[in-house]
C-alpha cells in the first residue's frame, strides 16, 4: 500500500503510544485536543502541543515531506507521520464507542477530498473564538 501525501515516516518513535501533535495557539485545535481526550477513555493517545518540549522534539524529527506542512499530526506507535484528514481517520479509528465506524466512513471519502475539507476549516481556524 502506498503512502498518501499525508502520511510520511520519520525517525521518531513514541514509546507510550500514539502522539496526538497540535497547535495549543489555535483555540479551535485545543478544543479539539480536549474532545479528543474525552472521548480516548483507554488512554490510547498522548496529546501534545506543538509548541511543549515533546512536541517540539518530535517535530523536528517529522520527515522532510511534512516539514512545510501547517497541521494536526498523528505519530502512530509504528513511527508513521500522519497529518490533516488522514491524522483525523486514524484518531478517529482508535477511539472507543461509535468513532471507528464514523473513522470508517470518513475513510470512504476520497483522500483528496477529506484534505481540501480540512484545508478549508484550517484556513479559518484562527477566526473562530
Amino acid at each position: 500500500m502506498a503512502e498518501s501525501p499525508s502520511c510520511g515516516t520519520g525517525n521518531a518513535m513514541s514509546e507510550s503510544g500514539p502522539v496526538v501533535l497540535f497547535d495549543e495557539v489555535c483555540s479551535m485545535c485545543s478544543r479539539g485536543a480536549g474532545w479528543i481526550e474525552e472521548r480516548d477513555t483507554d488512554g490510547r493517545f498522548t496529546l501534545a502541543g506543538q509548541e511543549s518540549k515533546l512536541g517540539e522534539k518530535l517535530l523536528k524529527a517529522r520527515p522532510e515531506r511534512l516539514k512545510q506542512r501547517d497541521s494536526l499530526f498523528l505519530l502512530d506507535s509504528q513511527g508513521r507521520w500522519h497529518s490533516r484528514s488522514g491524522a483525523i481517520v486514524r484518531i478517529l479509528l482508535g477511539l472507543p464507542k461509535a468513532w471507528p465506524a464514523i473513522g470508517g466512513l470518513l475513510w470512504l471519502v476520497p483522500f483528496p477530498l477529506r484534505d481540501l475539507g480540512y484545508i478549508i476549516v484550517a484556513r479559518h481556524r484562527h477566526r473562530r473564538h
